[in-house]
């Protein structure tokens, strides 16, 4: 009996004993030694459990931060884990019904050995876009689980849509403009009356403006992007507005609009670049200019709002934008009416470049607006001492 259990021991032992070389424990080997060995065995055993526990928490940790959802199964398709992103597919309702059940259909194959990928649409609100893949796991050969990852890719296909609309509309923008400049100069060519040469260099060169504007704007929203820590100074709202207005006046007074600047009675201070934020204003109230009628008036009101932001609302009594489009007008090129558009000399890059110098002073742009009425863009930026404080941190 004795020497069963030795080697019982013996092959208990040689399991987790490193480098042991089969040495039978012999029947008469003192209880201590045993012991001994059994207790260095154990402890290393509950070394490689620590290890292997804090292994595991280290990936629920890396899998928890992750942007995408991850469900892993066993082998028979019960889920042993779900990160955040995941767990926001249990028991969902509305149109992520459609996402769960396609994570599941996915899983069940995948437990069978078939990797697959599927997109789904969801309709929201908000709309978005996910795609699901789904793999089998593998060690040493045999499957014993599967892994799905669902990636939120809305964000991507928008920017990938602005990318394609970016690059259409700029070859439509530049080729409009050059076209009509080589067909009017090929005219010229062959013209002899000199009303009609007139008339035609008019045409030229508005032609040429058009294109200057275009790249002039071009040229300042890919600076503005590139810029995106400027050189920053304490600048009265006040003073960038009138600068901005001052800049409008020749195209107000075109169409015999009345720019009204409606003054805060203390007058707001914010940290940020004099040169950006003057143009973004410009854009704002030419544009209400421009889309106005003609003999009415733009209002510039200045305020301090609730949180202590200064906020600048342009109001003007124009065409006003349909509710279809308000979530697309600060995208480039973008246009509500592009035949007004071209009659007004807008070049489409407006918007875009308020957007990104109220992202540059860590401040946002919003709309209101009601189609025959008129709309209201407001420009808010935080004050300076709230930038003061973090930048001097």
């Amino acid at each position: 009996m004795r020497r069963s259990v030795a080697k019982r021991l013996d092959a208990a032992l040689a399991r987790y004993e490193p480098g042991n070389d089969g040495t039978a424990t012999t029947a008469g080997e003192a209880r201590s030694d045993v012991a001994e060995r059994l207790e260095r065995a154990l402890e290393r055993c509950g070394l490689r459990a620590n290890l292997a526990e804090l292994d595991a928490e280290r990936l629920v940790s890396a899998l928890q931060q992750l942007d995408q959802g991850v469900v892993i199964c066993d082998r028979e398709g019960t889920p042993v884990h779900r990160n955040g992103r995941a767990a926001s597919f249990v028991g969902a309702r509305h149109g992520e019904v459609l996402a769960q059940r396609a994570l599941e259909q996915l899983l069940a194959g995948a437990v069978q050995g078939e990797a697959a990928e599927q997109t789904i649409e969801l309709f929201g609100p908000p709309r978005r876009t996910l795609t699901i893949k789904a793999a089998p796991l593998h060690r040493d050969g045999d499957r014993f689980g599967a892994v799905a990852v669902v990636d939120d890719i809305t964000e991507r296909r928008r920017l990938e849509s602005m990318r394609r609309d970016f690059v259409a509309n700029i070859s439509h923008e530049l080729k409009t403009p050059v076209g009509a400049l080589g067909l009017v100069a090929e005219t010229i060519e062959e013209e002899e009356d000199p009303e009609v040469i007139r008339r035609l260099s008019r045409r030229m060169k508005a032609e040429a403006e058009r294109l200057g504007h275009i790249i002039e704007d071009l040229l300042d929203l890919s600076r503005i992007e590139a810029d995106e820590n400027p050189e920053r100074e304490l600048l009265e709202i006040e003073r960038l507005v009138n600068q901005a207005v001052e800049r409008v006046t020749p195209v107000a007074d075109s169409r015999d609009i009345r720019v009204h600047v409606k003054e805060n009675a203390v007058a707001p201070t914010v940290l940020g670049d004099q040169r950006q934020l003057v143009s973004a204003l410009h854009n704002l109230i030419e544009n209400a200019v421009k889309y106005s009628e003609t003999g009415s008036e733009v209002a510039v009101e200045i305020a301090t709002g609730e949180d202590g932001w200064a906020e600048i609302a342009i109001v003007d009594h124009g065409l006003g934008i349909p509710s279809r489009d308000l979530e697309r007008i600060f995208e480039r090129f973008y246009r509500v009416d592009r035949a007004r558009s071209r009659d007004t000399g807008g070049t489409g890059l407006g918007l875009s470049i308020v957007r990104h110098v109220a992202t540059n002073h860590w401040g946002d742009v919003t709309v209101q607006s009601r189609e025959g009425e008129g709309s209201t863009f407001t420009l808010r930026l935080p004050p300076a001492s709230d930038r003061e404080g973090q930048e001097d941190g």
